[in-house]
């Protein structure tokens, strides 16, 4: 599932992953596992696999990865790498070539090794929200999201024309939940409130472009999550949803509802494109023709040459 997705990254296109479901499902069991063997999750092994096709293509590209982490927690987002860095704001620049939306403020660390991203993120994990609720002993009580930027440019080229700067987010939803069903009370009450509105506002996204008559306003601005994710739902992203579902037959309800929701999700239709500086994409777009253009004209003084010969 991941690897295709992480092989369009590294051409230019952004990507986004991220895993859904109710809460005590497996979300976050799912992205980051448990241990070094067979138990990985999505992170671990995505990382291992872009460090490898770093290491690939590092006599054709130069490739930089620089990662983030923040969370969203109750409707404010916070830098998980740098304590102080809270209540950020989630900006749009849509200059040509610009960043498009960003966390301002964020703090991004420059990575080199699978092991770096692990590090940074058991930092993460340390200061991310989570309490105990009846259905989970370790119930996430915000949004995890993990960014690898990704920025690449062929070797010898001293201009950036082949520069693509694109970002993989990783992210690890709360959980849905029900209060009759974890007992949640207090702070866990007001937190479970604050992801199921969120988690709403991501519905009521999907809702929008999805339907079928086309024209409807979507509300990315509804909640932080959905206006963090405007380019990966319906905008500039290959995007991935992976649905968690309990076994529990007390979770029936839950389980409809969560694939109703991937059904849905399915239908979304994004437009991704390469993420290079247009001038540049101009630029090489001229070169090619160039190059184009030389190997017709070889071809004609081959083909003219040999009909001097023979005539």
């Amino acid at each position: 599932t991941g690897r295709p997705l992480l092989h369009n990254v590294l051409e230019g296109y952004n990507g986004c992953l991220f895993a859904y479901g109710q809460t005590g499902s497996g979300k976050t069991f799912t992205m980051q596992g448990e241990g070094h063997g067979e138990q990985r999750g999505v992170i671990p092994l995505m990382c291992t696999e872009l460090f490898s096709q770093v290491e690939e293509r590092k006599d054709a590209k130069n490739i930089t990865v620089q990662c983030s982490v923040l969370e969203i927690y109750n409707e404010k987002v916070k830098d998980l790498l740098m304590p102080d860095n809270e209540d950020l704001q989630i900006r749009e620049d849509t200059a040509l070539g610009g960043r498009g939306i960003h966390v301002e403020g964020l703090f991004e660390s420059p990575v080199r090794s699978c092991g770096d991203v692990l590090a940074l993120i058991e930092k993460a994990q340390a200061r991310r929200a989570v309490g105990q609720t009846n259905m989970n002993e370790h119930s996430s009580r915000s949004h995890a999201v993990v960014t690898l930027k990704i920025v690449s440019c062929d070797c010898g080229d001293a201009e950036g024309i082949t520069l693509t700067v694109s970002k993989l987010h990783l992210i690890d939803l709360a959980g849905s939940e029900r209060q009759k069903a974890t007992g949640a009370t207090g702070d866990r009450l007001k937190e479970g409130a604050q992801i199921n509105l969120s988690l709403s506002a991501l519905g009521n996204v999907i809702a929008a472009l999805t339907d079928a008559k086309g024209g409807r306003h979507v509300p990315y601005r509804d909640s932080k999550l959905t206006r963090l994710l405007q380019d990966s739902l319906g905008g500039n992203s290959y995007t991935v949803m992976i649905c968690n579902v309990s076994p529990a037959k007390i979770n029936a309800e839950e389980i409809l509802s969560s694939l109703r929701f991937a059904e849905r999700a399915k239908k979304i239709q994004n437009k991704a494109a390469v993420n290079r500086d247009p001038k540049s994409e101009k630029i090489l777009e001229l070169m090619r023709e160039n190059q184009a253009l030389l190997a017709k004209v070889g071809r004609l003084e081959t083909h003219i040459s040999h009909l001097e010969q023979n005539y």
